[in-house]
């Protein structure tokens, strides 16, 4: 749980479980075959996505204000709490399916978009849901180069850096991984930067305002800063405004802290569920069967898989740290001695 000054943003702990659950609900339509006349209505579930990149770019911020970080530093803290259960799960995906090969499973642990040897086109991850994770470590790595620079000043260089990527990503001069990179998503990272930096909130009525926009702006425009950057930006600064009044319900406070793992796990469970369950239970219970399951199995993995690995990693470096400052202290010392 992030806490800076004693404040304990639960605001944004709660809305890690929603964006999570307005994924996993998008692809259950999307797989499940729910009796609904118009799925493009729902369309607006997988903007959680949007949500999530918000979220990051406030969690960097709010993170690592006041505090005197290497970008070494960030950037392994990161990796520790990212790549190791992605890891995981995708070589469980992988022993699942077929359409894959060493090469773009090596490019999918680099958190690299693969692009194919002989035609050329650009890959998603083995694990479909890693395409966002290869966004986010974009983001992280020029964050980390931030960290060299005045903190106030990090908010307008990021920012900057990103606008300079989209302004020339037209010409297509860039690598072609480096162009499937170059997407407006870059700005909701700088967005949720700009939330937690400058203290930006709003009253809590636009909370349902945002969630409205984003369930139906989607039918009005196909600007992505309309349909997906205006709603997600109110919804974040709205739910703001309730950080200091909410209470820590278990609930919401355990999905929070399992948002990751069900983002990452839920498409297995889409596969297993489509090929074994949804035959005997179509439509809506079969909807409902892949939402709860796909969320306890996502809490599973995040209790007996994320948690002792992370912590494992976590206690392995601390150790590492120590046998290296230990060294460090003896060679001192015999520096001194000599």
């Amino acid at each position: 749980m992030m806490q800076s000054r004693g404040e304990l943003y639960l605001s944004i702990h709660y809305l890690r479980a929603i964006a999570a659950l307005m994924v996993v609900a998008r692809h259950c339509i999307v797989y499940a075959h729910v009796p609904i006349s118009d799925r493009t209505q729902f369309v607006w579930l997988g903007y959680g996505v949007a949500l999530f990149f918000v979220i990051s770019g406030f969690v960097m911020v709010a993170s690592t204000q006041g505090r005197d970080m290497t970008p070494r530093e960030f950037l392994v803290k990161r990796a520790v709490r990212i790549a190791p259960l992605y890891c995981v799960i995708t070589l469980a995906w992988a022993a699942m399916i077929a359409n894959w090969d060493i090469a773009r499973l090596l490019h999918s642990f680099a958190f690299v978009f693969y692009r194919d040897p002989v035609t050329g086109a650009i890959s998603d991850p083995v694990l479909e849901p890693g395409w966002t994770l290869n966004f986010e470590m974009f983001f992280y790595a020029v964050f980390a180069a931030s960290l060299m620079i005045p903190s106030r000043a990090r908010l307008w260089c990021v920012g900057a850096f990103f606008a300079l990527i989209l302004a020339l990503a037209p010409l297509e001069i860039y690598p072609p991984q480096l162009q499937r990179l170059a997407h407006p998503f870059l700005v909701l990272f700088v967005g949720g930067m700009a939330i937690a930096r400058l203290g930006l909130r709003l009253p809590a009525v636009f909370l349902p305002v945002g969630l409205g926009m984003l369930a139906f702006a989607g039918e009005l425009a196909s600007n992505i800063w309309i349909a997906q950057f205006l709603p997600v930006m109110m919804i974040v600064m709205a739910a703001r405004s309730f950080d200091g009044r909410l209470p820590e319900w278990r609930m919401p406070m355990l999905l929070g802290d399992a948002s990751y793992a069900i983002y990452l796990s839920h498409i297995m469970v889409m596969q297993v569920g489509v090929m074994l369950v949804l035959p005997a239970l179509p439509g809506l219970l079969g909807f409902a069967w892949l939402m709860l399951v796909s969320t306890l199995v996502g809490i599973a993995i995040h209790l007996w898989v994320e948690q002792p690995l992370t912590h494992g990693i976590r206690r392995l470096a601390r150790r590492r740290d120590a046998k290296v400052a230990d060294g460090s202290l003896q060679s001192g010392r015999h520096s001194t001695a000599s």
